[in-house]
């Protein structure tokens, strides 16, 4: 946890900069790095009956515990540079908190 997860992102352009991403997301969480999950989503837009091409704009969902506003900020700061390096200049981030209460692991609730 957290868990951060890429639409619209090849495969081989977020594996080269997943290392240098993970190394910063967990100085700037300051959470274990095995903790930290990369997903890449194989997303696809459809629309007026047509696939659509989004390769160049991607989209990242931050499941997380809430975090102080400037940690929030420094994330996105760090997605949106390794984005960039990985050859994707444009991207929106979406964050979402997770509640502890709704959150179980190994059967037992967080909070």
């Amino acid at each position: 946890m957290p868990f951060f997860r890429f639409h619209f992102v090849d495969d081989a352009h977020l594996a080269k900069v997943s290392k240098r991403m993970t190394d910063r997301i967990q100085e700037a969480v300051g959470c274990p790095r095995d903790h930290i999950v990369l997903e890449n989503i194989h997303s696809v837009f459809v629309d007026d009956g047509e696939i659509k091409d989004t390769n160049n704009w991607p989209f990242v969902e931050v499941d997380y515990f809430e975090r102080p506003r400037d940690v929030q900020k420094k994330l996105a700061q760090v997605l949106y540079e390794e984005l960039s390096a990985a050859g994707y200049p444009h991207s929106d981030i979406y964050f979402r908190y997770l509640q502890p209460m709704n959150y179980y692991e190994d059967g037992e609730a967080l909070g």
